[in-house]
């Protein structure tokens, strides 16, 4: 075969050309420190590459999110931590109410006290996540959940449950509707909660049910069933309005008035009612506010009569176990918050363990072996030296070289 001076240059350079770009693309491997530059490099590695750093990118968001969930929920523990601080001073102030030697102004020293711890719940229970977002208004994180009224607060919220991911088959709740921590608080296993007065000496047993066709009307307040000096009359107050709803009625066993949605009966057993018995009448479900309300309107009516003294005792008792049943609620609030913050600490140690896998599986795929680069580095100048020298030495063979 003829070797032409064309093909010695032709080779010659393309020999060195693809030496010179290996020997480039492993200088721009040391450089970067990866051994894949392209995917035409290695297209499996590659492909593997892109799904574990897609994934570690997905791991770090729910680190975020797990750090805002954990903020979220620390903020709204505290805030409970605070309400379960005033509701076992308000438990102490009611304590200190029954007191038999205080009289009507000190105890309305008590109610202002009182009145300012309830205002104080009010404060923690629209309390704000510091960034303007309602804790326990539901999904409505702009509208303030209670407002103040005559008989306690109102909620303005709604049931909604916001929910974070905070892994990837896991939602935690940010928050919990004030109506679950404040509200539904189960006072008496019925509709309602009648109580009868210490001071009853009557056998007459007083039943209270809502009546269908007038539901609508129901208040959600609290309410009296009296009966005269003779025991032979009753009356139904409105206690939290001060209005009479049923004017004196003759008793006759069983007797059933209709008032304001409830159907009040009373019956004998098998005596009939003594003078002055009279009945208190809640609604089975209260909230805090409705509560604190009641006792501190009893603690505010005079107490100077035996009667009196006992009404008033009756009403601290049931506010008692009503704010005994309210800590409860709260408690188990606290405890649902505790263990979901306990959940996200467990959560971020495998979600830490995860990155660290998908950091080092992505450093086996893409970093470089500098060991080994260096010595292919090595090699390939040695490599390009030589062909470089071979080629001059090569291209210098020429018929008139050796004339000359």
């Amino acid at each position: 075969m003829r070797i032409s001076t064309s093909m010695i240059y032709e080779g010659g350079g393309s020999r060195i050309s693809d030496l010179q770009s290996t020997l480039n693309r492993t200088q721009q491997q040391i450089a970067s420190g990866r051994k894949i530059l392209t995917p035409a490099d290695d297209p499996i590695g590659s492909a593997r590459a892109l799904v574990i750093t897609q994934a570690d990118a997905i791991n770090e968001q729910y680190a975020v999110n797990r750090a805002n969930a954990k903020d979220n929920l620390s903020m709204a523990e505290s805030t409970l931590g605070n309400v379960t601080t005033t509701l076992h001073n308000l438990k102490t102030l009611i304590v200190s109410a029954g007191n038999g030697t205080l009289n009507d102004k000190d105890r309305s020293y008590i109610a202002v006290e009182m009145q300012s711890n309830l205002d104080q719940l009010l404060g923690l229970a629209n309390a704000t996540d510091g960034t303007g977002a309602y804790l326990f208004s539901g999904f409505s994180t702009t509208t303030a959940p209670y407002t103040k009224t005559i008989n306690g607060a109102t909620y303005n919220g709604d049931q909604g449950q916001r929910y974070l991911q905070v892994e990837t088959s896991r939602q935690l709740p940010l928050s919990t509707p004030g109506t679950q921590i404040f509200e539904n608080i189960r006072t008496s296993p019925g509709q309602f909660n009648v109580v009868p007065n210490p001071s009853n000496n009557g056998q007459v047993v007083a039943a209270v049910s809502i009546n269908a066709p007038t539901a609508n009307a129901l208040t959600g307040q609290n309410y009296d069933i009296a009966f005269d000096s003779t025991g032979l009359n009753f009356t139904v107050t409105n206690k939290t309005t001060g209005a009479v709803v049923v004017p004196s009625t003759a008793y006759t066993s069983p007797a059933t008035v209709t008032v304001d949605g409830m159907d009040i009966t009373l019956t004998n057993t098998p005596g009939a009612p003594g003078p002055g018995d009279h009945f208190s009448v809640q609604p089975g479900n209260q909230n805090i506010f409705e509560t604190l309300t009641d006792i501190i309107n009893a603690l505010n009516t005079p107490a100077t009569t035996s009667s009196a003294k006992k009404d008033l005792s009756a009403a601290l008792a049931q506010g008692n176990n009503n704010l005994d049943a309210s800590l409860s609620n709260v408690l188990t609030a606290r405890a649902q918050l505790g263990s979901s913050l306990k959940e996200i600490d467990d959560l971020d140690s495998f979600g830490s363990a995860n990155a660290l896998n998908y950091k080092s599986a992505l450093s086996d795929i893409q970093d470089l072996d500098y060991v080994k680069a260096l010595t292919s580095l090595s090699q390939q100048q040695t490599t390009l030296q030589a062909a470089q020298q071979s080629f001059v030495k090569t291209a210098g063979l020429s018929l008139f070289n050796y004339i000359n």
